[in-house]
């Protein structure tokens, strides 16, 4: 009998979660970076904008992120379920309440703003802050739920998203003018160790996780000698090195140049590395 017999079937649903995920991921980074600083920036800045100008850019980022949560459903014309048929042992539907929490708070600290009640605003922003901040590590739990992929563990996802939004919020505020020029040195300092951090555990995954499992293995050939190495080194030389070099050379020589440049290219980089580590674990089957 020549016929051919298959003995195993392993499942390779292929890359479900695309750039759309990405973006999820970053413009949050970016909406709850804002936040989580914020308490610190306005102690110190004398801009009378900034209320205005942070509940903003959270406002618009987190709304980025909505969209592409929507987006990324399978049925986006269902996602009022979430609401109505509630299961909070979901990762994803938590989720959902956190972000749509923060959002309306964002819009409380908007009309906040713009009515110029300063007291009232800074009185929610602590409530804000803990609702920013459970926003920012929730994705840490929906990706360490995926048990086949190696690399998408917990405890150091929690770290990476915590990174990934103090290095955005200090590049935001560099970019739209935090502050004068001490409050920007700090902010430099803010985005250098947080690049600097960030770097330091890829590159832990990187050694480390090879010693875990095959799998793991081939994860991490992906993303330095495979498919993915250009992608994902790229970003951590755009994204983390170059930022935190120039971030040092900013603040020691107060050139608000460099800190502008460095926060491009670490927002920038920072799409890169977290779009090919979302993609690679994607590319093996599962078992």
């Amino acid at each position: 009998m020549n016929s051919a017999v298959v003995t195993l079937d392993v499942l390779h649903s292929g890359v479900i979660w695309g750039w759309y995920v990405t973006m999820n991921f970053w413009a949050k980074s970016i909406a709850t970076g804002v936040i989580l600083l914020a308490p610190w920036l306005l102690k110190r800045s004398e801009n009378p904008q900034l209320r205005f100008l942070t509940a903003g850019v959270g406002f618009v980022f987190l709304n980025i992120t909505l969209l592409f949560t929507v987006l990324d459903l399978h049925q986006p014309f269902r996602f009022w379920h979430m609401f109505v048929h509630p299961h909070f042992t979901s990762v994803i539907n938590i989720g959902a309440w956190i972000l749509t929490a923060l959002n309306g708070l964002l819009v409380l600290h908007l009309f906040m703003a713009w009515r110029k009640r300063d007291a009232l605003y800074d009185k929610l922003l602590p409530v804000t802050w803990f609702v920013a901040f459970l926003a920012t590590i929730y994705t840490a739990g929906l990706l360490g739920q995926a048990n086949a992929r190696e690399i998408w563990q917990a405890p150091a996802e929690v770290a990476q998203m915590i990174l990934a939004a103090t290095l955005s919020g200090s590049a935001v505020f560099l970019l739209i003018g935090g502050g004068d020029a001490e409050i920007k040195r700090h902010l430099g300092t803010v985005l250098g160790v947080s690049a600097l951090v960030a770097l330091s555990i890829f590159l832990a995954e990187i050694f480390l996780a090879p010693q875990k499992s095959e799998e793991a293995e081939y994860l991490i050939h992906i993303l330095v000698s495979g498919q993915l190495s250009g992608l994902f080194l790229g970003g951590l030389v755009v994204g983390f090195v170059a930022p935190a070099v120039l971030a040092y050379v900013g603040v020691r020589k107060n050139q608000a140049g460099l800190l502008a440049l460095a926060s491009v290219m670490g927002l920038v980089g920072l799409w890169l590395v977290k779009h090919a580590w979302l993609i690679a674990p994607q590319l093996i089957p599962l078992s």
